[in-house]
This record gives C-alpha cells, structure tokens and sequence, in this order.
C-alpha cells in the first residue's frame, strides 16, 4: 500500500468501517418489504451504524465516528439522497425497486455501499421485465468497475466499461453519481469523476495508484439517466468547511451555530439538527444563499413513463496485486434478464478477473439491540405521494 494507507491502524478502521456498512446494509435490505416505511428504513440503518460505530475501537474514546453519509433509500425513478421526513415519507409497495445506500466512519476513515432489491412479499419471485434488466446491468456495472481499479489503469477506461455494461442492457448511466478517492475525513479525494460518460467533462487523465481507496457508484436507469430536482425537499445537507461569510440574521446565525458545534465534515440530516425547532429551520435558506450549506438535491430521471433506476455501490482499495473489495460482494436479487453477457466479450473479459474480498473483523454484538421497524399489514399500502 502507499504511504498515506500504510499504517496497521488505519487499515483496520477501514475494514471496521467496511465490515459495519456490510452489516447494515444487509439488516436494513432484509427488511424492505411492501408496507414499510422509506423514513422508518432511514431511520434503522443511521441507528445501527452507531449502534456498531460505537461498539469496535472501544479502547480509543476520543475519536470520531458514526454515519458519515445519512442512510438514503430511493425507490423507482428517483435517483438518489431520499431520505424523507415523516410528512414526506413513502410506504413501500409491491414490485418498487429499492435503492439502500449505507455510509460509515471510523476516525474520519470511511466506507459505503449501495444495494439494490424488489419490495415483494414473495422472496422467491423471479422478476423478468425491465426491472430485471436495470439492476443486472447496475449489478455488473459494479462488479467491472471493481476489476478495474488496478494500478497503471485511467478513470477513463473505467468509464468506457460501464458505458458499454450499460447499453448492452439498453439502459443508461445517471448523471451526478461519482467514482470518488476517498481519504481521512474525505469523501471525494483528489481522483473523483462522473461515472456517467460526458463529452465535455472527461474523467480526469490519471492512472489509479497502489494503495488509493475509493467508492465506487454504479447507478443505471431505463430511462435518459438525465437527472433533474425532484418535488422533494431536500433533507441531506453538508457544510463547506472551506466557504466564510458573515451571517445577517439572528435565525441563521443560530443554525450555523448549532451545526458547527454538533456536526463535523461529514453530510448530515438537517432534522436531526433543527428538528421541530421553526427558529433554527428559518436559518436554512440565507445558510444555502451563502454557500456554507449545501443540499444534496434528491434527483430523479427526467424520461416519461415508467423508469427504473438500480445501484450498486461499494469501497474498493487499489492494491498492488489488483482490486480488493472492502465492503462485502453483494448477492444478485431475484431476477432475470434475457441479455446475457458473453465471456468472450471486452466485459465478460474484465469480469473474469480477479477482485479479492478483504477479509472483515467480525463485529461485537451490540450491547443495545436497536429494533427492526415493523411494515404496515395492508400488503401494498402507500402514502399519497409521486415519486417524481
């Protein structure tokens, strides 16, 4: 490994890390089921994340961590940073694809993960349409983008990969999600780029180096993958710790406050905050105005019709003998595409390659259980609500 990634220390809390996000991410997926509450599962994954953050590296009690990205849960069409308030929230129906990001830190070193499932009450179902076919190609568009952090290969190859993944299944790749370097306290290092392909921003013409750690989001759509602000309030938002301005109002000034003596770098819900408090909530506007706040905007697809957008995301370390995944390999879900990927083909090619699994430390069991949201009982129940 290089020199910023070299310590014994530091490699074993971005496998802590790595081994909470693979945890979470499973509790939470196993239990995105028609009924449930999108905000009850935002709510769960944050919750066991420091549940877990807090039970490993107990020795070392002054240091940072918890959630270093709030749990998102996207459904359908939307692309991503759904986490909605309860006046916002949105009931899980039959069929709707679920898109689960986890996001943790150990002392500001940082994992995280995507998964995504079909909400059925029937675990056996195979789904074959469209759906099948856009988690198949974000499913494999995870698994080339791995094999291709190896050392001596450009962010560009890996781009032209996942392109190719993409239209072989006849879906796209979204606008505004990143394969990102990460580092201490850094979720988007010196090498970050648009995993969607774009003539007039090309990835960076730099080759991956031994040792760099990055997270890489592989978010597909049937639909443009062109992204635009969806009706919903953004919920996720994150200081720029390098912008200064001079705040005119008292209601701003009292929630800039408050979010520099509770939050650190990393993004946060802007609830668990201000909560119901209206003063500190009027703040929000002149904080964004000036840029020492940014929203993560919750994006959709633009296309008519219905579109599904899946992802899969998950941390990978350049090692000097190829990829390593940190964050465990997710199983497949439940479906069937009629596009195959031949082995002979470029990407069957780079999917024939290697990419080690790390080995993760087994977790302590949680001293305070934290409980399992319960779905509603009317099978297919929904709030009335667009997804759009």
């Amino acid at each position: 490994m290089s020199s910023s990634n070299s310590d014994n220390n530091i490699d074993t809390k971005y496998y802590s890390s790595s081994a909470i996000v693979s945890e979470v991410l499973a509790l939470v997926q196993g239990v995105a089921v028609p009924g449930m509450s999108v905000g009850a599962l935002c709510s769960y994954g944050d919750a066991l994340v420091e549940a877990y953050t807090q039970s490993v590296h107990r020795k070392e009690q002054t240091i940072e961590r918890g959630v270093s990205v709030p749990t998102t849960v996207s459904v359908n069409r939307i692309i991503q940073n759904h986490s909605p308030a309860p006046n916002d929230d949105y009931v899980l129906s039959e069929g709707d694809v679920v898109k689960i990001e986890i996001g943790a830190h150990i002392d500001g070193f940082v994992a995280s993960a995507a998964h995504t499932v079909v909400a059925t009450s029937v675990p056996s179902a195979t789904v074959t349409d469209r759906r099948a076919d856009v988690i198949s190609a974000a499913y494999y568009a995870g698994e080339v983008a791995a094999r291709m952090l190896r050392p001596g290969l450009s962010p560009r190859s890996l781009v032209k990969a996942v392109g190719l993944v993409a239209s072989g299944f006849g879906c796209t790749v979204a606008e505004d999600t990143y394969t990102c370097q990460i580092d201490r306290f850094v979720l988007a290092g010196q090498t970050t780029f648009a995993t969607r392909f774009n003539p007039d921003l090309f990835a960076p013409d730099v080759t991956f180096e031994t040792g760099e750690v990055y997270t890489v989001d592989c978010t597909l759509s049937t639909g443009d993958g062109v992204a635009r602000a969806s009706d919903h309030d953004p919920s996720i938002y994150q200081r720029d710790v390098n912008r200064q301005y001079s705040l005119k109002l008292r209601t701003s000034r009292a929630l800039f406050s408050e979010v520099c003596r509770t939050r650190s770098v990393f993004p946060f819900l802007m609830r668990s905050v201000a909560g119901d408090n209206q003063t500190l909530r009027a703040g929000v506007s002149e904080c964004v105005r000036s840029q020492l706040l940014v929203p993560f905007a919750v994006t959709v697809d633009k296309s008519a019709g219905d579109v599904f957008v899946a992802q899969f995301k998950l941390t990978v370390l350049c090692n000097y003998t190829g990829p390593v995944r940190l964050t465990r390999q997710p199983q497949m879900p439940s479906v069937r595409s009629t596009t195959a990927i031949p082995p002979e083909s470029e990407i069957g090619q780079i999917l024939a390659l290697d990419c080690a699994q790390a080995e993760l430390p087994e977790l302590p069991r949680l001293k305070t259980r934290v409980n399992a949201p319960v779905a509603q009982r009317v099978a297919g129940a929904s709030a009335a609500m667009d997804l759009s």
